[in-house]
């Protein structure tokens, strides 16, 4: 009899737990497959978010209520990689802003360079536009690149390619960009990596005096000091403009002396005897 009655209360705690678990995700009862044990395969991309803000508490009878696993054994960790969701709101418990880290969705790459451009800072929609937290594309598994698109260069829509690199981007003039994961630019001496003389591109060299100084071997620092670059090189990005008011870029002193009214004229070394205007 007692055998009997100790399977009737197995049966029944078994039983009871199924319940339970089956009760997990109630703000929306097709969330669930109560038959399989688990969400539903379009819950955590594409419904997790707006029943969790709907109602945290009810994630929390199978997940526990630190989210760390719960009676699930499921952790919410394993996808909001950079912090629980309780205590960092919004994009920060699956992201860095910028992210920082090495594993995706928190993967730095450029982001840190990029952040730091005025026009660019802290704007996610500038490279993922239409993928915010309450689009589809979002919680799809994929990292949607999608440019706004004031950013297309005058060749064509700027796009990310499948090798990491993005072309027709504006603010790199049009050309191939160095690899998102990989890849560096020193804008102090690797000018050309944007700029690029005779194009069509907003940043294209193409005024003045460009063409019979570069053909003398003149590198972009001879007359544009790295120093004053950095504090509006890459002010406007987001306008066909680009970069800061660029006889700004000049030196003042040194190898050259440029008087940005009138007929724009350089007292530099080579012309120090005989000032040259520039247009």
């Amino acid at each position: 009899m007692s055998q009997i009655m100790m399977i009737g209360r197995n049966s029944f705690l078994l039983l009871t737990a199924l319940m339970a678990l089956a009760g997990c995700g109630t703000p929306n009862d097709k969330a669930f497959d109560s038959d399989a044990g688990k969400h539903l395969s379009d819950w955590v991309y594409a419904k997790h978010a707006a029943a969790s803000q709907e109602d945290i508490n009810s994630c929390m009878e199978c997940h526990g209520s630190d989210l760390a696993g719960g009676m699930s054994g499921v952790s919410c960790s394993q996808c909001h990689l950079n912090g629980s969701p309780l205590t960092l709101t919004g994009c920060t418990s699956c992201h860095g802003k910028p992210p920082t880290g090495t594993v995706a969705p928190n993967r730095s790459g450029a982001h840190a360079v990029h952040n730091a451009f005025s026009g660019v800072t802290n704007v996610c929609d500038t490279c993922h536009s239409g993928a915010g937290t309450t689009t589809a594309k979002h919680f799809n598994g994929t990292t949607e690149i999608l440019f706004l698109g004031s950013y297309n260069s005058s060749g064509g829509a700027a796009v990310r390619n499948t090798n990491g690199t993005c072309s027709n981007v504006s603010c790199h003039g049009g050309q191939t960009t160095p690899a998102w994961l990989t890849g560096t630019i020193n804008v102090d001496t690797q000018c050309t990596l944007c700029h690029a003389f005779g194009t069509a591109e907003y940043n294209s060299y193409s005024s003045g005096a460009h063409l019979l100084h570069t053909n003398m071997g003149f590198s972009c620092a001879a007359c544009h000091s790295a120093t004053i670059l950095a504090v509006n090189h890459f002010t406007t990005l987001n306008t066909p403009t680009l970069n800061g008011f660029v006889a700004d870029t000049i030196a003042s002193s040194g190898i050259n002396s440029y008087d940005p009214s009138g007929n724009k004229s350089c007292v530099a070394t080579c012309h120090a005897a005989n000032p040259k205007n520039w247009l």
